[in-house]
């Protein structure tokens, strides 16, 4: 399904754009229609598949979180106070990944069923969904009112977010992070909850394509997967505090209505 060649650019696109707010699904679907020439159907499951090598990165660099939750687990199990585990992280990414799974399965097994759209028509209705979210990052940075612990509510509302993430051209990382900044999460929590979120939703989706056989494993997409695994890695740490810092809504504004343009070209 990839090339030697295809692998290691696709790989090196998602270990990149995964830590910014820009759509890393979005980039590497945009770079594979326009690009390397192929359909919609065969670039989205290699676009998951792809977030695989980041999801590892991201399991380094969180990996003292991950400890803690693992340890909660025995714990929370135990525990027979309603309240206590409602305020869990474990119950907000248990909810949030159930939820992320219910929204974004269809979407995926939809836009994978979209095989008669063209590149260019498929590259435009990504640029629209880049322009919704950067409208929606602009509307979260507006938010001043800040709380560290998030609720039930929380997890819903997040895992809704994440799972239209499925579709290529929302940024998950930028609609999740949004919409925890608009639901008045403290923006550093933000970022760690919205990566955290990602990493067993990540894995659903990873069994999901396998399950249904649309993808197909060979040593080209284990290349891809060790490129996005290593340079996400070396980006990780830098873009998590660019996030924090710069304001990459503009960036999808403009990515996208140039994705729409280049339709009419």
């Amino acid at each position: 399904m990839l090339t030697i060649f295809e692998a290691i650019v696709l790989g090196i696109v998602q270990g990149v754009a995964e830590w910014l707010p820009i759509s890393s699904e979005g980039m590497t679907t945009l770079v594979m229609l326009n690009v390397f020439d192929k359909t919609l159907a065969d670039a989205l499951p290699i676009a998951i598949w792809l977030h695989t090598g980041t999801l590892l990165s991201a399991v380094v660099y969180f990996r003292t979180d991950i400890r803690e939750i693992i340890g909660e687990i025995p714990q929370y199990i135990r525990n027979r106070d309603i309240q206590e585990k409602k305020d869990s992280l474990i119950t907000f990414l248990l909810i949030a990944t159930a939820i992320t799974g219910i929204i974004g399965l269809p979407l995926i097994l939809f836009a994978t069923g979209m095989a008669e759209f063209s590149g260019k028509l498929a590259t435009a209705l990504i640029g629209g969904l880049l322009i919704i979210t950067g409208l929606l990052q602009i509307s979260a940075a507006k938010k001043t009112k800040k709380r560290d612990q998030p609720v039930i509510t929380d997890s819903v509302i997040a895992g809704i977010a994440q799972g239209f993430a499925a579709l290529p051209g929302i940024s998950r990382s930028g609609i999740t992070v949004s919409t925890l900044l608009l639901r008045d999460i403290e923006a550093s929590q933000a970022i760690r909850l919205s990566f955290l979120m990602s990493i067993p939703a990540v894995l659903a989706a990873d069994v999901g394509i396998g399950a249904m056989g649309l993808l197909s494993f060979d040593a080209y997409s284990i290349l891809a997967l060790f490129f996005a695994f290593a340079f996400g890695i070396l980006t990780i740490d830098i873009f998590i505090k660019a996030a924090k810092r710069f304001d990459f809504s503009k960036f999808c504004i403009a990515l996208g209505i140039l994705s729409i343009l280049a339709y009419f070209l």
